[in-house]
């Protein structure tokens, strides 16, 4: 069976690339000449149209930003769409979105299922894990599609719609914590009681990341950061935020459940955007960008 992957930047493109190694016929699609191009480069068969896309695949799956073009895509494919198609929302769209995304093409006798992804520019490499909500047999259906780009034990169905934006949204606000924490540590280590001593980020970096109680993905991507530069010069300590840590910290006020380690992440974030932030905010620019390619922003 064939597979429409609309939206052929890094993630949509990787995707793609699995898909084609486990046997699969992917066809693409994307308005921007730039990702066509590099998306054909890697053996994608990319159309100029959605309704050319759909009348050869009944399983689309969405690389595009979160908010007003899902919908504008999801209404543009709707002409061209048959009973039993099922469309996945592969970004990091609001669940509130995607509980009504999935009602309306359910009433339409369509299938929606929002699959939160993580893995970021690795997954291509190592697999992607896939959070995924909505209707239990649309997602037996496209289990071997997700198998084929999920890492082992990476791929789960959670819950009904909205879940798999939840569940990856509750991900990005830990995964905003975590950074804070390890940001903070280094900076300590950089400008604490022994900085005239320079300790070495590098080798304790590698140290922790051997066999202590902190060691993760995150410590060796520090790792990799401290073995190329420790002093962050050429960076700007400016830190984007893409939403989903807001609004995990929205769903928690709503529900009363304290979440104070993001809250203080994301004021940081904030702070760092008005003062141009520190070491440590650097530190999590650098990481958000081997992670995920996120943008790093230079000095002047």
């Amino acid at each position: 069976m064939n597979v429409g992957i609309i939206g052929l930047g890094k993630m949509g493109t990787a995707v793609a690339y699995l898909l084609m190694n486990a046997g699969y016929q992917v066809i693409g699609f994307d308005p921007n000449e730039n990702a066509q191009k590099k998306a054909i480069n890697t053996g994608v068969h990319v159309v100029s149209t959605l309704a050319e896309m759909a009348d050869q695949v009944r399983i689309f799956w969405l690389f595009v930003p979160a908010g007003k073009i899902v919908d504008d895509t999801i209404d543009q494919l709707l002409p061209h769409l048959q009973k039993g198609d099922i469309i996945i929302d592969g970004g990091n769209s609001k669940f509130t979105n995607s509980m009504r995304r999935a009602q309306t093409l359910s009433q339409k006798g369509m299938f929606f299922l929002d699959c939160g992804t993580s893995g970021g520019v690795w997954g291509k490499e190592k697999g992607f894990c896939l959070m995924v909500g909505g209707d239990n047999k649309a997602y037996e259906k496209v289990l071997p599609f997700f198998e084929a780009v999920a890492a082992p034990n990476g791929v789960a169905r959670v819950g009904n719609s909205g879940t798999g934006h939840y569940v990856k949204m509750v991900h990005n606000g830990i995964e905003y914590a975590l950074l804070q924490a390890y940001a903070e540590g280094f900076h300590l280590l950089k400008s604490g009681s022994f900085k005239d001593e320079n300790l070495d980020l590098e080798q304790i970096a590698r140290l922790w990341d051997s066999s202590s109680v902190i060691r993760s993905w995150l410590l060796e991507l520090a790792l990799g950061i401290f073995e190329k530069d420790q002093n962050f010069d050429a960076i700007a300590g400016e830190v984007a935020q893409g939403g989903t840590g807001k609004w995990t910290a929205e769903d928690a006020k709503k529900h009363n459940v304290p979440v104070l380690t993001l809250d203080a992440s994301l004021q940081v974030r904030d702070w760092s955007q008005k003062t141009g932030g520190n070491y440590a905010t650097k530190l999590i620019a650098l990481l958000r960008n081997a992670f995920g390619g996120h943008e790093v922003k230079k000095t002047k």
